[in-house]
């Protein structure tokens, strides 16, 4: 629901063109997918070194994941999903599994360092 004008000054603007609709969550190593089930069109595709924060499956908010990305259409924007049937803390999980494995990646082939010329 629209935030009340006084929240709007902390929260910032709310998008909410796709607010209650079927969505396509997508996980991976690389990347969180959101793509709309009917007509197929990408949503949001978030690289997972953009995602600062995720949370859910908490028991007061059973059926919400939230996570924080930084992209350049919304700079950095809170979405929130609303996972029925249980889903929540599966999604959740399935996201900190993606988070684990990308860091056991990163951990076998760290970036080699670059280092200044000598003078």
């Amino acid at each position: 629901q629209p935030c009340g004008r006084s929240l709007n000054s902390i929260l910032g603007k709310s998008n909410l063109k796709f607010a209650g609709m079927p969505i396509t969550l997508t996980i991976s190593t690389s990347s969180l997918n959101l793509m709309a089930s009917d007509c197929k069109q990408i949503i949001a595709n978030h690289h997972m070194q953009s995602i600062s924060f995720a949370s859910g499956g908490d028991p007061d908010t059973a059926e919400y994941v939230a996570y924080v990305a930084k992209d350049p259409v919304n700079q950095r924007a809170c979405h929130i999903l609303e996972c029925p049937e249980g889903l929540a803390q599966d999604v959740i999980s399935t996201i900190g599994q993606a988070f684990e494995l990308r860091f056991k990646q990163y951990l076998k082939n760290p970036p080699k360092l670059v280092t200044p010329h000598d003078r």
